[in-house]
């Protein structure tokens, strides 16, 4: 059965990564920083609304090995059953939490070509956002 909160294909819509020059590699046990917001345009005429998911880890500075910044979006529609609560519970937690399983392979990918290895996005708790 087809649940009645559906999204469209997920688009990476930004995508920056630099290698910070001056990094001084001998801290491996550094912790890298994970910022992640969540932005929810909702259509006020129709049960539609566009989720961009927007993830930096590290920061540009010789404190970290590098710096990454992806954006991952897609558009939500819902049927007029579900309740505003539980519609903004499925913005808000549900639709990042998609997302970022979108983003994981991307980052993945991208930081294990650099001479850092591979970075894994942690899990993220979306109900304390």
């Amino acid at each position: 059965m087809e649940s009645a909160f559906q999204f469209t294909n997920p688009s990476l819509v930004d995508l920056e990564f630099v290698i910070n020059e001056g990094f001084n590699r001998e801290n491996e046990e550094m912790k890298i920083l994970t910022s992640i917001s969540v932005e929810v345009k909702r259509n006020e005429k129709e049960n539609k609304a566009l989720v961009r998911l927007i993830v930096e880890i590290g920061e540009k500075n010789s404190n970290m090995p590098f710096w990454i910044k992806a954006i991952e979006q897609a558009n939500f529609k819902w049927s007029k059953d579900i309740d505003e609560v539980s519609c903004d519970h499925l913005l808000n937690q549900n639709a990042p939490s998609l997302l970022l399983s979108y983003l994981r392979p991307i980052v993945v990918q991208v930081t294990s070509a650099s001479q850092y290895g591979t970075y894994h996005i942690p899990f993220i708790n979306f109900t304390r956002m």
